[in-house]
Protein backbone atom coordinates (compact mmCIF):
# COMPACT_ATOMS: atom_id res chain seq x y z
CA UNK A 1 0.00 0.00 0.00
CA UNK A 2 3.02 2.32 -0.25
CA UNK A 3 2.62 3.38 3.41
CA UNK A 4 6.30 4.29 3.78
CA UNK A 5 6.34 6.24 0.51
CA UNK A 6 3.21 8.19 1.44
CA UNK A 7 4.64 9.04 4.85
CA UNK A 8 7.96 10.14 3.33
CA UNK A 9 6.15 12.35 0.81
CA UNK A 10 4.05 13.83 3.60
CA UNK A 11 7.10 14.76 5.64
CA UNK A 12 8.83 16.26 2.61
CA UNK A 13 5.88 18.43 1.63
CA UNK A 14 5.20 19.41 5.24
CA UNK A 15 8.75 20.72 5.64
CA UNK A 16 8.65 22.53 2.30
CA UNK A 17 5.25 24.11 2.98
CA UNK A 18 5.87 25.15 6.57
CA UNK A 19 9.03 27.03 5.62
CA UNK A 20 7.63 28.23 2.29
CA UNK A 21 4.51 29.62 3.94
CA UNK A 22 6.60 31.73 6.29
CA UNK A 23 8.69 33.03 3.37
CA UNK A 24 5.73 34.13 1.23
CA UNK A 25 3.71 35.55 4.11
CA UNK A 26 0.93 32.94 4.09
CA UNK A 27 0.68 33.02 7.87
CA UNK A 28 -1.90 33.49 10.62
CA UNK A 29 -1.25 36.32 13.06
CA UNK A 30 -2.45 36.31 16.68
CA UNK A 31 -5.28 38.70 17.60
CA UNK A 32 -8.02 39.08 20.23
CA UNK A 33 -9.61 35.76 19.20
CA UNK A 34 -6.48 33.88 18.10
CA UNK A 35 -4.11 33.47 20.99
CA UNK A 36 -1.28 31.46 19.47
CA UNK A 37 2.33 32.60 19.81
CA UNK A 38 3.81 34.38 16.80
CA UNK A 39 2.89 34.09 13.13
CA UNK A 40 2.10 30.52 12.07
CA UNK A 41 2.12 29.28 8.43
CA UNK A 42 -1.32 28.37 7.05
CA UNK A 43 0.13 25.70 4.78
CA UNK A 44 -0.92 22.41 6.36
CA UNK A 45 -3.64 22.01 3.76
CA UNK A 46 -1.18 22.63 0.95
CA UNK A 47 1.19 19.96 2.29
CA UNK A 48 -1.64 17.42 2.51
CA UNK A 49 -3.07 18.19 -0.92
CA UNK A 50 0.35 18.07 -2.60
CA UNK A 51 0.82 14.63 -1.05
CA UNK A 52 -2.53 13.54 -2.50
CA UNK A 53 -1.62 14.74 -5.97
CA UNK A 54 1.87 13.22 -5.89
CA UNK A 55 0.63 9.94 -4.46
CA UNK A 56 -1.88 9.72 -7.30
CA UNK A 57 0.54 10.72 -10.06
CA UNK A 58 3.76 9.04 -8.89
CA UNK A 59 2.63 6.11 -6.77
CA UNK A 60 -0.35 5.32 -8.99
CA UNK A 61 -2.85 5.29 -6.14
CA UNK A 62 -6.27 5.52 -7.76
CA UNK A 63 -8.73 8.05 -6.26
CA UNK A 64 -12.42 7.15 -5.84
CA UNK A 65 -12.94 8.95 -9.16
CA UNK A 66 -10.54 11.14 -11.11
CA UNK A 67 -13.25 13.78 -11.35
CA UNK A 68 -13.49 13.94 -7.56
CA UNK A 69 -9.82 14.88 -7.40
CA UNK A 70 -10.34 17.63 -9.99
CA UNK A 71 -13.19 19.10 -7.93
CA UNK A 72 -11.08 18.83 -4.77
CA UNK A 73 -8.38 20.83 -6.57
CA UNK A 74 -10.87 23.61 -7.29
CA UNK A 75 -12.03 23.58 -3.66
CA UNK A 76 -8.40 23.77 -2.52
CA UNK A 77 -7.68 26.81 -4.71
CA UNK A 78 -10.75 28.58 -3.33
CA UNK A 79 -9.58 27.82 0.21
CA UNK A 80 -6.09 29.04 -0.58
CA UNK A 81 -7.50 32.32 -1.91
CA UNK A 82 -9.58 32.59 1.26
CA UNK A 83 -6.43 32.23 3.36
CA UNK A 84 -4.79 35.02 1.38
CA UNK A 85 -7.67 37.48 0.87
CA UNK A 86 -10.66 36.24 2.95
CA UNK A 87 -13.85 35.38 1.07
CA UNK A 88 -17.27 36.35 2.39
CA UNK A 89 -18.47 33.35 4.48
CA UNK A 90 -21.78 33.08 2.63
CA UNK A 91 -20.01 33.12 -0.74
CA UNK A 92 -17.65 30.42 0.52
CA UNK A 93 -20.63 28.34 1.64
CA UNK A 94 -22.20 28.77 -1.81
CA UNK A 95 -18.99 27.59 -3.45
CA UNK A 96 -18.97 24.53 -1.18
CA UNK A 97 -22.55 23.76 -2.21
CA UNK A 98 -21.56 24.09 -5.87
CA UNK A 99 -18.69 21.66 -5.24
CA UNK A 100 -21.24 19.23 -3.83
CA UNK A 101 -23.38 19.54 -6.95
CA UNK A 102 -20.28 18.87 -9.06
CA UNK A 103 -19.40 15.83 -6.93
CA UNK A 104 -22.89 14.35 -7.37
CA UNK A 105 -22.95 14.92 -11.13
CA UNK A 106 -19.51 15.25 -12.73
CA UNK A 107 -17.72 13.48 -9.85
CA UNK A 108 -19.94 10.39 -9.87
CA UNK A 109 -20.25 10.21 -6.05
CA UNK A 110 -23.73 10.87 -4.68
CA UNK A 111 -26.19 9.92 -1.96
CA UNK A 112 -28.80 7.82 -3.74
CA UNK A 113 -30.30 6.11 -0.69
CA UNK A 114 -30.38 7.10 3.00
CA UNK A 115 -31.50 3.70 4.28
CA UNK A 116 -34.47 2.70 6.44
CA UNK A 117 -34.70 5.80 8.66
CA UNK A 118 -38.49 5.79 9.05
CA UNK A 119 -39.18 2.06 9.52
CA UNK A 120 -40.82 1.89 6.10
CA UNK A 121 -37.92 0.41 4.13
CA UNK A 122 -34.96 1.95 2.30
CA UNK A 123 -35.60 5.53 1.18
CA UNK A 124 -34.33 6.34 -2.33
CA UNK A 125 -33.69 10.03 -2.93
CA UNK A 126 -34.43 10.22 -6.66
CA UNK A 127 -34.65 13.96 -7.50
CA UNK A 128 -33.19 14.86 -4.09
CA UNK A 129 -29.92 13.03 -4.78
CA UNK A 130 -27.99 16.05 -6.07
CA UNK A 131 -29.26 18.71 -3.61
CA UNK A 132 -28.81 16.42 -0.58
CA UNK A 133 -25.29 15.44 -1.64
CA UNK A 134 -24.47 19.12 -2.13
CA UNK A 135 -25.91 19.91 1.31
CA UNK A 136 -23.78 17.18 2.88
CA UNK A 137 -20.62 18.56 1.24
CA UNK A 138 -21.35 22.17 2.18
CA UNK A 139 -22.44 21.26 5.69
CA UNK A 140 -19.47 19.08 6.59
CA UNK A 141 -16.89 21.29 4.86
CA UNK A 142 -18.22 24.24 6.84
CA UNK A 143 -18.41 22.19 10.05
CA UNK A 144 -14.73 21.22 9.89
CA UNK A 145 -13.79 24.80 9.03
CA UNK A 146 -15.76 26.16 11.99
CA UNK A 147 -14.36 23.70 14.53
CA UNK A 148 -10.74 24.44 13.60
CA UNK A 149 -10.19 26.55 16.72
CA UNK A 150 -7.50 24.82 18.77
CA UNK A 151 -4.39 22.89 17.82
CA UNK A 152 -5.06 19.40 16.54
CA UNK A 153 -8.84 19.49 16.78
CA UNK A 154 -10.00 19.71 13.17
CA UNK A 155 -7.26 17.37 11.94
CA UNK A 156 -8.05 14.77 14.62
CA UNK A 157 -11.74 14.87 13.80
CA UNK A 158 -10.95 14.61 10.08
CA UNK A 159 -8.68 11.64 10.69
CA UNK A 160 -11.21 9.67 12.76
CA UNK A 161 -13.73 8.75 10.02
CA UNK A 162 -10.88 8.04 7.59
CA UNK A 163 -9.24 5.74 10.14
CA UNK A 164 -12.51 3.84 10.59
CA UNK A 165 -13.04 3.58 6.83
CA UNK A 166 -9.45 2.43 6.29
CA UNK A 167 -9.81 -0.32 8.89
CA UNK A 168 -13.08 -1.50 7.34
CA UNK A 169 -11.67 -1.30 3.81
CA UNK A 170 -8.59 -3.33 4.74
CA UNK A 171 -10.74 -5.93 6.49
CA UNK A 172 -12.99 -6.23 3.44
CA UNK A 173 -10.10 -6.17 0.96
CA UNK A 174 -11.63 -3.14 -0.73
CA UNK A 175 -9.59 -1.84 -3.70
CA UNK A 176 -9.99 1.77 -2.54
CA UNK A 177 -8.21 1.21 0.78
CA UNK A 178 -4.98 2.84 -0.57
CA UNK A 179 -6.97 5.97 -1.51
CA UNK A 180 -8.13 6.31 2.10
CA UNK A 181 -4.58 5.80 3.38
CA UNK A 182 -3.38 8.51 0.99
CA UNK A 183 -5.77 10.95 2.68
CA UNK A 184 -5.16 9.76 6.24
CA UNK A 185 -1.37 9.55 6.53
CA UNK A 186 -0.65 13.21 5.57
CA UNK A 187 -3.12 14.31 8.24
CA UNK A 188 -1.14 12.31 10.79
CA UNK A 189 2.10 13.96 9.66
CA UNK A 190 0.43 17.39 9.82
CA UNK A 191 -0.54 16.69 13.45
CA UNK A 192 3.14 16.17 14.29
CA UNK A 193 3.79 19.74 13.20
CA UNK A 194 0.57 21.25 14.48
CA UNK A 195 1.01 19.75 17.96
CA UNK A 196 4.81 19.84 17.94
CA UNK A 197 7.27 21.94 19.92
CA UNK A 198 7.25 24.88 17.46
CA UNK A 199 11.01 25.21 17.25
CA UNK A 200 13.23 26.38 14.41
CA UNK A 201 13.76 22.80 13.26
CA UNK A 202 10.19 21.61 13.93
CA UNK A 203 7.89 24.61 13.46
CA UNK A 204 4.14 24.74 13.93
CA UNK A 205 1.70 25.10 11.06
CA UNK A 206 -2.06 25.37 10.73
CA UNK A 207 -4.45 23.70 8.27
CA UNK A 208 -5.81 27.01 7.02
CA UNK A 209 -9.13 27.25 5.20
CA UNK A 210 -7.54 25.47 2.24
CA UNK A 211 -6.92 22.47 4.48
CA UNK A 212 -10.11 22.30 6.54
CA UNK A 213 -12.45 22.93 3.59
CA UNK A 214 -10.66 20.61 1.14
CA UNK A 215 -10.35 17.81 3.67
CA UNK A 216 -13.97 18.33 4.68
CA UNK A 217 -14.90 17.84 1.03
CA UNK A 218 -12.76 14.71 0.73
CA UNK A 219 -14.04 13.16 3.97
CA UNK A 220 -17.62 13.76 2.83
CA UNK A 221 -16.84 12.15 -0.52
CA UNK A 222 -15.32 9.14 1.27
CA UNK A 223 -18.31 8.73 3.57
CA UNK A 224 -20.74 8.93 0.66
CA UNK A 225 -18.66 6.56 -1.46
CA UNK A 226 -18.44 3.90 1.26
CA UNK A 227 -22.10 4.13 2.29
CA UNK A 228 -23.73 3.71 -1.11
CA UNK A 229 -24.33 0.82 -3.50
CA UNK A 230 -21.79 -1.88 -4.15
CA UNK A 231 -18.98 0.05 -2.44
CA UNK A 232 -20.82 0.25 0.89
CA UNK A 233 -18.89 -0.63 4.02
CA UNK A 234 -21.18 1.30 6.39
CA UNK A 235 -24.83 2.31 6.41
CA UNK A 236 -25.69 5.96 5.65
CA UNK A 237 -26.78 6.63 9.25
CA UNK A 238 -23.43 5.32 10.51
CA UNK A 239 -21.69 8.00 8.46
CA UNK A 240 -23.43 10.58 10.67
CA UNK A 241 -22.02 8.93 13.79
CA UNK A 242 -18.49 9.14 12.36
CA UNK A 243 -18.77 12.94 12.05
CA UNK A 244 -20.90 13.56 15.14
CA UNK A 245 -18.72 16.13 16.87
CA UNK A 246 -18.06 18.62 14.04
CA UNK A 247 -21.61 18.32 12.71
CA UNK A 248 -23.30 18.72 16.08
CA UNK A 249 -20.93 21.49 17.09
CA UNK A 250 -21.79 23.46 13.96
CA UNK A 251 -25.56 23.04 14.39
CA UNK A 252 -25.46 23.86 18.11
CA UNK A 253 -23.30 26.92 17.46
CA UNK A 254 -25.63 28.19 14.75
CA UNK A 255 -28.62 27.54 17.01
CA UNK A 256 -27.04 29.65 19.73
CA UNK A 257 -26.32 32.46 17.28
CA UNK A 258 -29.93 32.38 16.08
CA UNK A 259 -31.16 32.58 19.65
CA UNK A 260 -28.96 35.61 20.29
CA UNK A 261 -29.87 37.11 16.88
CA UNK A 262 -26.25 37.19 15.81
CA UNK A 263 -24.94 36.51 12.29
CA UNK A 264 -24.79 32.76 11.64
CA UNK A 265 -21.34 32.93 10.05
CA UNK A 266 -19.74 35.32 12.52
CA UNK A 267 -16.81 33.82 14.44
CA UNK A 268 -17.19 33.73 18.23
CA UNK A 269 -16.40 31.59 21.27
CA UNK A 270 -19.55 29.47 21.32
CA UNK A 271 -18.07 26.14 20.22
CA UNK A 272 -17.84 23.08 22.45
CA UNK A 273 -14.08 23.42 22.89
CA UNK A 274 -14.60 26.98 24.14
CA UNK A 275 -17.20 25.74 26.63
CA UNK A 276 -14.74 23.14 27.91
CA UNK A 277 -11.94 25.69 28.21
CA UNK A 278 -14.27 28.14 30.00
CA UNK A 279 -14.74 25.37 32.57
CA UNK A 280 -11.03 25.33 33.29
CA UNK A 281 -9.60 22.82 30.81
CA UNK A 282 -6.46 23.65 28.89
CA UNK A 283 -6.51 23.59 25.09
CA UNK A 284 -4.75 20.22 25.06
CA UNK A 285 -7.20 18.78 27.61
CA UNK A 286 -10.15 20.07 25.57
CA UNK A 287 -8.64 18.41 22.50
CA UNK A 288 -8.35 15.08 24.31
CA UNK A 289 -11.91 15.31 25.63
CA UNK A 290 -13.35 16.06 22.20
CA UNK A 291 -11.28 13.38 20.48
CA UNK A 292 -12.49 10.84 23.05
CA UNK A 293 -16.07 12.05 22.62
CA UNK A 294 -15.80 11.67 18.84
CA UNK A 295 -14.23 8.21 19.14
CA UNK A 296 -16.96 7.01 21.52
CA UNK A 297 -19.66 8.34 19.19
CA UNK A 298 -18.03 6.59 16.23
CA UNK A 299 -17.73 3.36 18.20
CA UNK A 300 -21.38 3.55 19.21
CA UNK A 301 -22.42 4.16 15.62
CA UNK A 302 -20.48 1.10 14.44
CA UNK A 303 -22.01 -1.01 17.22
CA UNK A 304 -25.47 0.14 16.13
CA UNK A 305 -24.89 -1.31 12.66
CA UNK A 306 -26.44 -4.48 14.07
CA UNK A 307 -29.81 -2.89 14.82
CA UNK A 308 -32.44 -1.19 12.60
CA UNK A 309 -31.35 2.10 11.07
CA UNK A 310 -34.32 4.05 12.39
CA UNK A 311 -33.34 3.14 15.96
CA UNK A 312 -29.77 4.29 15.33
CA UNK A 313 -31.12 7.58 13.96
CA UNK A 314 -33.33 8.07 17.02
CA UNK A 315 -30.33 7.61 19.32
CA UNK A 316 -28.37 10.04 17.19
CA UNK A 317 -31.01 12.71 17.75
CA UNK A 318 -30.87 12.05 21.51
CA UNK A 319 -27.12 12.63 21.47
CA UNK A 320 -27.60 15.80 19.45
CA UNK A 321 -30.11 17.22 21.95
CA UNK A 322 -27.75 16.36 24.81
CA UNK A 323 -24.88 18.09 23.00
CA UNK A 324 -26.96 21.23 22.45
CA UNK A 325 -28.13 21.21 26.07
CA UNK A 326 -24.55 21.09 27.38
CA UNK A 327 -23.40 23.94 25.14
CA UNK A 328 -26.38 26.13 26.02
CA UNK A 329 -25.98 25.51 29.76
CA UNK A 330 -22.31 26.42 29.49
CA UNK A 331 -23.29 29.54 27.56
CA UNK A 332 -25.75 30.60 30.27
CA UNK A 333 -23.15 30.11 33.00
CA UNK A 334 -20.44 32.14 31.30
CA UNK A 335 -22.03 34.69 28.94
CA UNK A 336 -19.07 37.03 29.19
CA UNK A 337 -16.81 34.39 27.65
CA UNK A 338 -18.54 34.64 24.28
CA UNK A 339 -18.25 38.35 23.61
CA UNK A 340 -15.01 38.09 21.64
CA UNK A 341 -15.49 37.96 17.87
Amino acid sequence: MHLFAITALSLLFALVCVHGGARVGLVDHPDARKQHQGSVPLTGGAAIFLTLLTGTAVLGIEPFTAQMLVIAGAVFLVGLFDDLRHIDPWLRLGIQYAAGIALATYGGIAIHNVGDLLAVGAIPLALLTVPLTALAVAGLSNAYNMIDGIDGLAASLLALPLLVLLALALKAGHPMAPAVALMLLPIGVFLLFNLGPNTRWWPKMFLGDAGSITLGFLVTAALVYFSQGGNALIRPVTALWLVSVPLMDMLATMGRRLRLRRPLMEADRSHLHHALMDRGLSARQALLCMALYAALAAGLGLALEQIPEYFSMALYFLLFFGHCGFVLRADNRAPEAHLTT
